[in-house]
């Protein structure tokens, strides 16, 4: 069924998210198509837009003859409460179709909070919640993104998961689709069960490990070189390239760093080529070289060089998202930066150096200090930091550490220039799955309170820096969503029927806790430690990291001992055993 949105759209908060037809969108000819996905990011369109997962899914498998991808996001409130009471159901974007009349409904999930902006997208399209519940009038629910690193809190309301990369894997399902049109589910989902990354929950659950499928290589420039260009402003609105995937620096509290082992870089003329096409076929005037240290990639210097050389005059924008504290990043910050001087983003993580040890960052006060001047000798007036607290191993003195390396920073770069803006950003940890601190306790409410109290007090009358705090209670929930079994399912169902949804835009702690009351769930069995020898609900996932790998890293952050990166000396992760290739995928190694 088309739904005619056109009688709604006037009535709603900037309406062309929901018009589709953008550049570069894919548009194919239902008669001729054997199958059809809606991909779902369940968030507002100016979220989704900017996710490059997204991006990349929707050329890739659109490619695929036969089948079709659409998209689909969260309505606004505004349009969602029109739709309730006209009794439209929830559609995609590029054909207006009822999301029952897809073959495949796939959810991105990067965020636990919007865990039940999936439910809610489900109901609205009058979907069952359950999987066991829907029958084969119903198209087949699955998710992929990096919470379904622990996929067992959402398990029950999809028919199977895709954990890992999904370039490959997504494809292979999208042929497979397209050759079993007409079949059964369980016919489908029987062809699939041994693909690499797909778990099904009703095939596979205490049988097997599910391994995470991984792309060895990401040199494939054809993959999203026609990105979606948004009739409106995004987040990150600018064309993006992953120049590598993968971390080599280990630092212990990171989920992906981890789970997206071992570093793969592009090559330089691979990464030239796909930046070339990409602002050929999207107009923009901006590129974002992604990954998680854009800095480490081999040939940053020659990449950066190659497109100021190629588009000299153009007024092209290139922006890094993540540089190491290094004076070294300030150089390359200056090169991209064409004299434009925004704001110079760092991240200690931990105030102390004891703490920076503790989590294995690999950077010293001093390097932090001498990044700070060097930014603002190079006319940076604006530096932003970023903190956690609540830290395994951290004490008092450690989180006043961020207040007194504020203070020191303040001191030097105030020195050089008066007007230097400093803003503090502090984060609650919350564990994450595969980490080497999943079995720490997380800080309670009554904890983070107080230890943000002593940052406030501590900053209280530091001059030209300004403290901001993540709110405690979105951390709190977090810590129950990403470390679930399956009664947290039943935490996210019933949170989403009294009302919890879009928590990003609306304050649904109140709903949370009366759920989480009401079900009469163990607050410590979920944010208290856990003993290192025990079961966790997502060693049904061989992310290919090994548990004694992260056994050792939480002993040697107990003992304040650092890992060497290991593009210097393999640490022994276990990699190798699944990729024998892992170390030699960067540039410098071939």
């Amino acid at each position: 069924m088309k739904i005619d949105l056109g009688k709604y759209l006037m009535s709603v908060e900037k309406p062309a998210q929901y018009l589709g037809n953008e550049i570069n969108s894919c548009h194919k000819n239902l008669e001729e198509t054997k199958a059809r996905m809606c991909l779902f990011f369940p968030d507002i369109y100016e979220v989704g837009m900017s996710n490059l997962g997204i991006r990349i899914l929707y050329s890739l498998m659109n490619r695929v003859e036969g089948f079709y991808v659409e998209r689909g996001f969260s309505p606004m409130e505004d349009l969602e409460t029109l739709m309730r009471e006209n009794n439209v159901p929830m559609f995609s974007l590029e054909t207006k179709s009822d999301l029952k009349d897809f073959d495949l409904l796939g959810f991105s999930l990067s965020y636990e909070m919007c865990y039940p902006n999936l439910l809610n997208a489900l109901d609205l399209a009058k979907i069952p919640l359950h999987s066991a519940e829907r029958g084969e009038e119903y198209p087949l629910v699955m998710a992929g993104g990096t919470c379904m690193m622990n996929p067992v809190p959402m398990e029950k309301f999809l028919d199977f998961i895709v954990i890992g990369d999904g370039e490959e894997t997504m494809v292979k399902i999208a042929e497979t689709l397209v050759a079993l049109s007409g079949k059964t589910k369980k016919e489908k989902l029987e062809a699939i069960q041994d693909f690499d990354g797909v778990y099904i929950p009703s095939i596979h659950k205490g049988k097997r490990k599910i391994k995470r499928a991984i792309l060895e290589d990401i040199n494939d420039s054809k993959m999203y070189e026609n990105q979606i260009v948004p009739y409106i402003q995004i987040v990150h609105d600018r064309a993006t390239v992953e120049i590598q995937r993968g971390c080599t620096r280990g630092c212990r509290f990171c989920q992906a760093g981890i789970v997206y082992r071992p570093v793969r870089e592009r090559t330089l003329e691979g990464n030239l080529d796909l930046i070339n096409k990409m602002l050929y076929n999207t107009g923009y005037s901006e590129i974002s070289l992604s990954s998680l240290s854009s800095s480490d990639y081999t040939e940053i210097t020659p990449l950066i060089k190659g497109l100021q050389k190629e588009y000299e005059g153009k007024n092209l924008g290139i922006s890094l998202p993540s540089l190491r504290m290094n004076p070294y990043s300030v150089q390359v910050a200056e090169e991209i930066s064409g004299g434009k001087r925004t704001g110079f983003t760092f991240a200690p993580e931990a105030g102390s150096q004891r703490m920076r040890d503790v989590i294995n960052k690999g950077v010293n006060e001093q390097e932090i200090l001498d990044t700070a001047i060097a930014a603002v000798n190079a006319g940076w007036d604006n530096l932003k930091f970023y903190f956690m607290i609540g830290l395994p191993f951290e004490t008092d003195e450690d989180v006043l550490g961020i207040y007194e390396l504020a203070k020191k920073v303040a001191w030097e770069c105030r020195t050089i220039r008066r007007r230097v803006n400093i803003t503090i950003s502090v984060s609650n940890f919350v564990p994450k799955p595969h980490t080497p601190f999943e079995w720490s306790e997380q800080m309670d409410m009554a904890e983070m309170d107080r230890k943000h109290k002593m940052l406030k007090d501590a900053f209280y009358g530091l001059k030209g820096t300004t403290l901001r705090i993540h709110d405690s209670r979105k951390s709190y929930l977090e810590g129950f969503l990403s470390r679930g079994d399956e009664n947290i399912g039943d935490l996210i169902e019933l949170a989403f029927r009294n009302g919890a949804k879009l928590d990003d835009y609306r304050d649904n702690y109140r709903i949370w806790k009366e759920a989480i009351e009401t079900l009469n769930i163990d607050e410590k069995k979920y944010l208290g430690a856990r003993d290192i020898d025990a079961e966790m609900p997502w060693d049904i996932v061989d992310i290919g990291v090994s548990k004694g790998f992260l056994k050792r890293e939480l002993k040697k952050a107990e003992e304040v001992a650092l890992t060497p990166d290991c593009r210097e000396t393999c640490a022994g992760c276990g990699m190798k055993g699944r990729i024998p290739e892992c170390g030699s995928l960067t540039l410098d190694k071939k």
